[in-house]
């Protein structure tokens, strides 16, 4: 009975990675025979294709050689979205087999974890390893997002769309001045010569890339800002940069300080109102409405400070560390604004009252 149910999640799991990994050996082998290598083997870029895999799970690289060495963990959130699809495609099938969700979800979850290990050792090598700690750490946490089942509507669905809304400003407000300064990405463009696949592998990266740019935008916004390398600090009123990748994209960043940037971060403070008092309305006790604001607080805080946190990282060389947002930094900002309004939803009105009391005694 064990062996058949572990079976049919092997399969299940297999045909999660094949879906992703086929096309990206076939992307990676058209790229090395259009290349031109003089050197090396068929396994160069089968390898290749397992790097862009565990990449796509966010697995950070320790990267070793001759002309570099450093730690690649920048990765696009972009790329989780189809590993994350077909891991929940594959998890619903083993659930509509198997007829447990629990023990489907352990199946599937030991099973793909064994896997992804497999891999990670076949595609290391004396340059290129895995860091196992936090790709574990990342892997868990997508197949916890994957495998779930709990109606979390209640919860999150208010403040998850209304954060959605925010990203979606951020980028807005990002591409914006992406086009405003398309000459400097153009000329970016031209530096890199990537030719017309590079070119196009390029533009696919970027576009990978845009989740990490929005929240980075986003954060900035707050007033929060980001790094880009070592001793870099951007914020609306703070502006150390030094050099920068050669990456079209970056042609958005912001050419000094901007003070009133500032101002939009009152989205954040609305986002905190409209939640807050969504939940002082309910018909229930006090201590259920204590306890969904402390929970509305640790999902805003923490939720803000994971995304941050793996939106991050280093971009393989000591001077491009780091590189994103800072997580405690924003989760400290988002704390602020939610207690803020925290004060002004239950406490305002009695100030008010209080006041309004005062001034029909004294008439």
């Amino acid at each position: 009975m064990v062996a058949r149910r572990f079976l049919i999640t092997l399969q299940q799991v297999i045909r999660s990675i094949l879906i992703i990994l086929f096309p990206l050996a076939f992307i990676t082998l058209f790229a090395w025979a259009t290349a031109g290598s003089t050197y090396g083997t068929t396994s160069d870029p089968m390898r290749a294709a397992l790097w862009l895999w565990l990449g796509s799970h966010l697995a950070p690289f320790h990267i070793t050689s001759n002309e570099i060495t450093g730690y690649l963990s920048y990765l696009p959130l972009g790329a989780v979205i189809l590993p994350w699809l077909s891991m929940r495609v594959g998890y619903r099938r083993v659930v509509a087999v198997i007829e447990n969700k629990k023990m489907s979800r352990a199946y599937f979850i030991l099973t793909y974890l064994i896997c992804y290990l497999l891999l990670a050792l076949i595609a290391s090598n004396s340059q290129v390893s895995v860091d196992y700690l936090r790709g574990i750490a990342v892997l868990m946490f997508l197949l916890f997002l994957a495998t779930t089942t709990v109606n979390f509507e209640t919860l999150v669905k208010l403040p998850g769309q209304m954060f959605l809304i925010m990203l979606g400003i951020s980028g807005v407000l990002f591409s914006l001045n992406l086009l405003l300064n398309f000459s400097i990405a153009k000329n970016l463009t031209v530096v890199l010569h990537p030719g017309i696949i590079g070119g196009i592998l390029l533009l696919f990266l970027q576009i990978l890339y845009l989740p990490n740019l929005f929240f980075a935008t986003f954060s900035y916004i707050l007033g929060s800002g980001f790094s880009l390398g070592s001793a870099t600090d951007i914020t609306p009123f703070i502006f150390n940069l030094r050099e920068i990748p050669a990456i079209p994209a970056l042609a958005a960043l912001p050419a000094g300080r901007f003070p009133w940037m500032i101002t939009l971060s009152i989205m954040l403070f609305g986002y905190a109102l409209i939640n807050l008092n969504k939940i002082k309305v309910l018909d229930i006790d006090k201590k259920s409405k204590q306890q969904l604001n402390l929970r509305f607080l640790l999902l805003s805080v923490l939720g803000s400070a994971i995304l941050a946190f793996i939106s991050s990282g280093s971009l393989i060389s000591a001077n491009m560390n780091p590189v994103g947002v800072n997580p405690l930094r924003i989760g400290a900002i988002v704390f602020v604004h939610i207690l803020l309004a925290f004060l002004v939803i239950h406490y305002l009105p009695k100030l008010f009252k209080k006041k309004d009391m005062q001034s029909r005694l004294a008439t």
